[in-house]
């Protein structure tokens, strides 16, 4: 099938006080409610990743990122704007949540199949 994904890139969380595991709950809190709101859920794929973003220009973020993947099921959710605007409001809700970080958001067209 063919389908989008998502890649969301988050700089600037303190990873001293925001551990890894609570990144990871808090997204599904946020994709808990949006399923409640919405009957979407959005599956995340989270990653840190070693961020080098070159202090000698003036960057003075964390050192790490997280990155987080999300891929539309067709069969689940057909329509991508309705996607879209789950996968927004879960954003928006992490973003307050952990103080309004840095994002960027890309979106890939690919070819996905899952097995049962």
């Amino acid at each position: 099938m063919k389908t989008e994904r998502y890649i969301i890139t988050i700089f600037g969380i303190d990873t001293k006080y925001y551990t890894d595991e609570y990144v990871s709950h808090l997204w599904k809190d946020c994709a808990n409610r949006e399923y409640m709101r919405s009957n979407n859920y959005v599956t995340g794929l989270i990653d840190r990743k070693s961020l080098v973003c070159g202090e000698i220009r003036g960057c003075d973020l964390a050192e790490y990122a997280h990155v987080i993947s999300t891929v539309r099921n067709p069969a689940e959710v057909e329509n991508q704007n309705i996607f879209m605007d789950s996968l927004k409001n879960i954003l928006r809700e992490f973003r307050d949540a952990l103080d309004q970080p840095s994002m960027t958001i890309s979106i890939q067209n690919v070819e996905f199949n899952y097995f049962v």
